[in-house]
């Protein structure tokens, strides 16, 4: 069971986790929106054979067309190649390029930075947080 406590205190996480990722966008000194940024942690994350628009659009909550957009736009800023599916000529398939992937890991690092600096300045965790958080990480997951 989660309390209210709880509940605030995983609210207030959620919320610094944006403005985290917020920050390290504006360290990567690239104007990159959220939305934007969302596209490339699916594309990054969908494996060799990259991700379809629909599969974007599906794991971002868009529509089609908005998802389609975000790659046209990050497709011509050199982040995003973009390739019919040889087995469906009908399926986009969306793929990082060496610049995209590379834009996705210093921000990843940079977020990560923050997120350990911040859990480091209010001390340890008692023990079974860890397990707690993991399975909490996975359940948050699943979402998206």
């Amino acid at each position: 069971m989660v309390d209210e406590g709880m509940t605030g205190a995983l609210e207030r996480i959620a919320y610094g986790s944006v403005a985290i990722t917020i920050v390290a966008l504006g360290d990567a000194a690239l104007e990159i929106t959220l939305p934007q940024w969302r596209v490339l942690v699916v594309v990054g994350g969908s494996g060799d054979d990259g991700a379809t628009v629909s599969e974007i659009a599906t794991r971002i909550g868009a529509a089609v067309s908005p998802a389609s957009k975000l790659v046209t736009r990050l497709e011509r800023r050199g982040l995003l190649r973009t390739a019919k599916d040889p087995a469906d000529r009908r399926v986009t398939r969306v793929r990082l390029t060496d610049a995209g992937a590379a834009l996705r890991v210093q921000v990843l690092d940079c977020r990560r930075d923050y997120i350990q600096r911040v859990a480091a300045s209010v001390g340890s965790a008692p023990a079974g947080t860890g397990a707690y958080l993991a399975r909490l990480g996975e359940a948050f997951a699943a979402l998206g």
